[in-house]
């Protein structure tokens, strides 16, 4: 279930407001706008229609009355934005957005909000599956709605076979990165030096940390071509620029200060990656505008680990940033295998200037950050699919790896995690011939320890 409060587009307080660059209004245009609002509440955030609405402009989060959920990264940082999947002339990703939901994460959905021929588009947020059909927090307040009134899906919007995976046109996918924004750190400003030394973002994404650390809070992320400040002496920041593992002091355009990784930084502006507007338009009434889902993974050959990014990261052709080894941006629903050994790869992951050679899902190959991503799954094993049977009464198996998970089902899902355990975790096999898969790719085994009992992946532990 994701929580949030019901805000309704059409509430007497903005609903002849502006929407974005244009005459049209938050009440008859502003549905996503107004979903949206109730997602950051859900996150951490207090904001309105209106305060999104003046953010967003701000931001270049609108082309017209166009929303574009790609720059929300931007203004809230606790709110990850992945992708839109179209569906409109194909069924609806129902088992992916069930995983999303029951794991509290927010979905927003497009559906057709009239008969009218043709798509009459209407944005909704997700609050939880009841049943074959999801209960809304509808941003369109129609008589008789309220806080304690439940609105279902295929109830209200049944133009289409009154079906999820035929109602349903469009799916935006987000994420938070924690269940509410953490509190900010105390940061006392720095006068700028005498001499100015202006630098730039050389991507999109750039984060703004208080700490000169990847685990630094998060002040906000910039665009590419973003103007900062150099709060260090220019000899010294000149020295650091484009270095791996380097962190420079700097105050961006707004006047907030906190640090940069130096190797995301150069000299000259590059031209700014621009924001994708491949949004829908809007439609007139409760309508409003949307994201590919997570990409289905493929099998993990045997022997290979597979990763996923911790965050949007750049696959490039060689492990050096920079504008000409940019391959393209992986989202972080997309599963990335290692073409390293296995026991390199565990050594590299979640360490800082180090870089793995990975597969994506479009069979490019390249580099990636390491630091950037985490275990998805794979094999440790060699060609051989299964394991030599063990003598009898041999049920104990450790962990190879940091993070396993231990699941409530044999299933890669966020719905399934009861918790992740360090390497050498020791669990007591409890199915009949489960010491026969140790090893084994695209297996699992279930297990116990002291205090609960589920699935491993059976290619993460060994004797």
């Amino acid at each position: 279930m994701f929580v949030t409060k019901n805000l309704y587009q059409n509430d007497d307080a903005w609903k002849n407001t502006p929407l974005g660059h244009s005459k049209e209004t938050i009440g008859s245009w502003g549905c996503l706008l107004t979903s949206v609002t109730m997602m950051l509440n859900g996150v951490g955030y207090e904001e309105t229609p209106v305060t999104v609405n003046e953010k967003m402009k701000k931001a270049g989060g609108f082309q017209g009355a166009l929303f574009i959920p790609s720059v929300l990264p931007y203004v809230w940082p606790n709110c990850a934005y992945q992708d839109m999947q179209p569906c409109e002339t194909v069924p609806a990703p129902i088992p992916y957005i069930n995983a999303a939901v029951a794991a509290g994460k927010p979905v927003i959905l497009q559906v057709d909000w009239n008969k009218q021929k043709g798509l009459q588009t209407h944005f909704v947020l997700v609050k939880e599956k009841k049943g074959d059909d999801y209960v809304l927090y509808d941003p369109y307040k129609y008589s008789g709605d309220g806080p304690d009134k439940e609105v279902l899906l295929t109830t209200r919007y049944k133009y289409n076979g009154a079906k999820l995976a035929s109602e349903i046109s469009a799916v935006l996918w987000f994420n938070s990165y924690s269940i509410a924004p953490p509190e900010p750190p105390k940061v006392e400003k720095v006068p700028l030096p005498a001499e100015k030394y202006i630098i730039y973002a050389v991507e999109d994404d750039l984060a703004l940390r208080a700490e000169p650390s990847v685990g630094g809070y998060l002040w906000k992320r910039m665009l590419a071509g973003t103007e900062l400040i150099s709060l260090e002496a220019k000899a010294q920041a000149k020295a650091k620029i484009g270095v791996q593992g380097q962190w420079l002091r700097v105050q961006e355009p707004n006047g907030d200060q906190g640090y940069v990784a130096a190797w995301f930084v150069s000299e000259q502006k590059s031209k700014p990656v621009s924001v994708s507007t491949s949004t829908p338009a809007p439609a007139p009434k409760p309508g409003g505008a949307p994201a590919p889902a997570p990409v289905p993974a493929a099998p993990v050959p045997p022997g290979a680990l597979a990763v996923y990014p911790t965050e949007e990261l750049s696959l490039r052709t060689q492990p050096v940033v920079s504008p000409e080894t940019l391959i393209r941006r992986v989202p972080a629903t997309e599963q990335l295998i290692c073409l390293e050994p296995a026991n390199q790869v565990i050594a590299k992951i979640g360490v800082q200037n180090q870089w793995l050679k990975v597969r994506a899902a479009d069979k490019k190959e390249g580099h990636v950050a390491a630091w950037y991503v985490k275990y998805a799954g794979g094999s440790t094993a060699q060609a051989s699919s299964t394991a030599p049977v063990p003598a009898a009464g041999e049920n104990k198996v450790k962990t190879m790896v940091e993070m396993v998970s231990l699941r409530n089902q044999p299933v890669v899902s966020d719905a399934t995690l009861i918790k992740r355990v360090p390497i050498n975790y020791e669990f007591t096999i409890t199915e009949p011939g489960g010491e026969a898969k140790i090893g084994a790719n695209d297996k699992w085994i279930k297990v116990k320890d002291a205090t609960h009992e589920g699935y491993v992946a059976a290619w993460f532990v060994s004797r």
